[in-house]
């Protein structure tokens, strides 16, 4: 009898220890599928913004129907071809000229919501598209949008003057 109280105190802590790691593993475990459901939800909202990419690039004439590059036309239709796309501040329309098969010109004909700053700096573009006589270029850096919205809106215009 002189340990009684000893051991039901005892008991009583190693009880209420037990029940605290007990509460702390629920917790966790709720944690970690909260964690877990966020990632997720992550990760579908990422595959939906590429799905939307993939179809915005298939619809711009920069990539197959299967996802994968689609190869650029070596030889165009002669003639003048106009096309757009989104930039930076709106919509960009282009008129590129073929001549001898090849991009002999491309005109940015309206881009007025566009930025003046950005707009001269992406022009640029034009130049390099004329050199490689492509549109797989690279962007303009710091006028991004707007060079990409150029560089599209070409690519859409020589989808009619591809053979």
């Amino acid at each position: 009898m002189k340990y009684k109280n000893f051991l039901i105190r005892l008991f009583d802590l190693i009880l209420v220890l037990g029940l605290l790691a007990g509460y702390q593993a629920v917790i966790y475990s709720r944690d970690k599928e909260a964690t877990i459901a966020e990632l997720k939800s992550q990760v579908n909202q990422l595959q939906g913004e590429k799905e939307d990419i993939l179809e915005a690039a298939k619809n711009s004439g920069k990539l197959g129907t299967d996802g994968a590059s689609a190869g650029q036309a070596e030889t165009y239709k002669d003639g003048n071809y106009t096309g757009s796309s989104q930039g930076f501040g709106g919509e960009i329309k282009v008129k590129v000229t073929v001549s001898g098969k090849k991009i002999s010109a491309i005109d940015i004909t309206e881009a007025s919501g566009e930025d003046e700053a950005y707009l001269s700096m992406a022009k640029d573009i034009v130049k390099t598209i004329l050199d490689k006589q492509t549109t797989e270029v690279d962007t303009i850096s710091g006028a991004t949008y707007s060079s990409t919205g150029i560089k599209n809106a070409v690519g859409q215009a020589l989808e009619g003057a591809a053979k």
